[in-house]
């Protein structure tokens, strides 16, 4: 890396894409450079947005209260960095400017290095060794709503023994609610068409936990799926009436490709509404199906718009990163969706 460049003979980078429309309206060459102290000095503010270009075409947006030092992490990882831009902004403001951004930038059709916000992962994925991209391809295209446990059965991992215990009392409760048949046909329903391969894919990528203490008081839950940092899946009742109450995140442009209208689609299931959540895995184009008391979440996973919505959505979060809530995993309950008798 030649750092013997003068300041002066630093030009401005002309074969990338215009980053104008987001704001960043001057993108400086900066694949000499270690750090980029010198274009703040001890004046400028360094707080804000930051977008890094690569030399294989590829952004970064992100956010930061010190773009020099944030800066040098990164070029501690990547050498091909060779642009950077800069937008300030608050400290209170960083969250949604990064958002926004992100979103826009995508959009625009610009490759994102990007995990958070993004719609997909560009490049390959710790779920590729798991599950080859020709089979999550494969399956994805194959949604419909056919069993896809199939030869799945059996499990794959092992765990120890104090992490089956730790959730055998509260897997004894969920055997005893009056709601549990139901429930775990809605889950079985869930896991077998909306995960890819989820014998091979449980606990790394995915997990279920069993009687949460979430809101335990009003509206408790019967279970939560989880996917990389999100919730995806939740069934739970209302203290008050023991009806229950479901939700999950579907992926909203799939949704509209087999139902345009969103009138019609609410229409056809009174007991549902849409919800912005916004959650910072599942990027772009999300939507939370959320049903109320007496909610038929059995007609929504019988829907082949829907079982395709969410397993567009599992699969895009399940590429992004590994699982944040393994240590939550019931494998109690895991097992008995997979076992004959569920």
């Amino acid at each position: 890396m030649n750092l013997n460049m003068q300041i002066d003979d630093i030009k401005p980078i002309s074969n990338v894409a215009n980053l104008a429309p987001l704001g960043f309206l001057e993108i400086k060459n900066v694949e000499s450079f270690l750090s980029i102290a010198h274009f703040f000095g001890t004046t400028k503010k360094r707080c804000g947005i930051y977008c890094l270009s690569f030399a294989t075409g590829h952004f970064y947006i992100g956010q930061a209260i010190d773009v020099v030092r944030r800066f040098s992490e990164h070029r501690q990882n990547y050498l091909d960095i060779v642009g950077f831009s800069f937008i300030e902004s608050s400290k209170a403001l960083l969250n949604d400017r990064e958002k926004e951004l992100i979103y826009k930038a995508e959009a625009m059709g610009l490759k994102l290095k990007n995990a958070i916000h993004v719609s997909s992962i560009l490049g390959d994925t710790d779920l590729d060794d798991v599950v080859s991209p020709k089979e999550q391809e494969d399956w994805l295209a194959a949604i419909s709503g056919q069993d896809f446990i199939g030869g799945e059965c059996e499990p794959k991992i092992i765990l120890p023994q104090n992490q089956q215990d730790r959730f055998s009392k509260s897997f004894d409760q969920y055997l005893g609610h009056p709601l549990e048949k139901y429930a775990t046909s809605l889950l079985k329903q869930y896991i077998s068409k909306c995960i890819p391969f989820p014998r091979s894919t449980e606990y790394s990528f995915w997990s279920v936990s069993c009687m949460p203490s979430t809101n335990v008081s009003t509206w408790p839950r019967l279970f939560c799926v989880n996917a990389a940092s999100m919730e995806i899946f939740i069934v739970g009742w209302v203290k008050k009436t023991n009806n229950l109450w479901a939700f999950m995140t579907v992926d909203a442009e799939v949704l509209s490709q087999y139902w345009p209208e969103p009138e019609v689609f609410l229409e056809h299931f009174p007991s549902v509404q849409f919800i912005e959540r916004g959650y910072r895995d599942a990027g772009q184009n999300q939507i939370t199906l959320a049903c109320d008391e007496d909610a038929r979440m059995d007609l929504l996973l019988a829907d082949p718009g829907v079982i395709h919505a969410a397993a567009s959505l599992a699969l895009r979060v399940m590429r992004k990163r590994s699982n944040f809530y393994m240590q939550y995993h019931c494998t109690q309950l895991s097992n008995h969706l997979f076992s004959r008798s569920s």
